[in-house]
């Protein structure tokens, strides 16, 4: 696919025209919490999950940064580039944690059912505490709110990353304000959208849709790979996941035959 950038740029100008704010995942937190959300106003939320193509990362915030456009760029230990997130963030817009050690350790580990994650849990909850830390330190950013990823293992075992933050002293203990699924940020959207892959571009529907009939709230979740080309990245971004899946399949197939 060629680059779908100038059609993104173009979803942003529209929203613009008709009255949109522009806001990153922390500054729509901070109205929430303050409590001045007015129902006359138009938000639109802008998240970036930053799976793969550091590049793809940097294209998104060149559109955001011509429109003057905040948003919420969310990087795994895989994509991080400290000197990225330092730019995206002195620009306005927020660079922060896409955070999965619960399905990182579920791998590493051969784990295969949910009283075996909950087992685990202090353990996890340790590691993201750690790698959290050290990004901090490295970055010199706040990362206040965070963004859990989903990952294969999730789907097969039925517990999500964001388990991780059900912990109310470890979000005290590291100061996180939010987590991008918490009810409270969900609660006020009128609209949510993702991308997806050619041929369909958007779930549930084109966001456009919504921007026309004027919805309060409207929330974008993009990624990289569906806007911006990168087909070596990409192809060995999916070797990497078919690898890792083979590998966990067959450590839990022979842990089944040892029973």
């Amino acid at each position: 696919m060629p680059s779908r950038m100038e059609g993104y740029n173009q979803l942003l100008q529209e929203s613009q025209q008709r009255g949109y704010e522009f806001h990153s995942i922390r500054s729509f937190w901070q109205l929430i919490q303050a409590g001045v959300l007015q129902t006359d106003r138009r938000y639109l939320v802008l998240r970036h999950d930053i799976d793969t193509d550091r590049s793809g990362a940097e294209a998104f915030w060149q559109v955001e940064q011509s429109l003057n456009a905040r948003a919420s760029f969310y990087f795994r230990l895989s994509t991080i580039d400290i000197p990225l997130m330092q730019k995206i963030e002195a620009s306005g817009s927020e660079a922060s944690y896409h955070y999965e050690e619960i399905a990182s350790i579920a791998k590493q580990l051969c784990l295969h059912g949910t009283q075996q994650v909950a087992h685990q849990m202090p353990a996890i909850r340790q590691r993201f505490k750690s790698n959290l830390t050290a990004l901090r330190q490295q970055s010199g950013l706040p990362m206040s709110t965070l963004a859990s990823h989903g990952d294969f293992v999730n789907r097969k075992l039925k517990i999500y990353n964001y388990d991780i933050l059900k912990d109310s002293e470890l979000r005290e203990e590291l100061t996180i304000e939010a987590e991008v699924y918490d009810d409270a940020i969900n609660r006020p959207l009128t609209s949510r959208f993702s991308d997806a892959p050619y041929p369909r571009f958007w779930q549930p529907s084109d966001p456009l849709e919504a921007i026309r009939r004027g919805d309060a709230v409207v929330y974008l979740l993009t990624h990289p790979r569906h806007w911006h080309p990168n087909p070596k990245g990409n192809l060995a971004d999916n070797f990497r996941r078919l690898a890792g899946g083979l590998r966990y399949s067959t450590c839990v197939h022979r842990k089944a035959s040892f029973r």
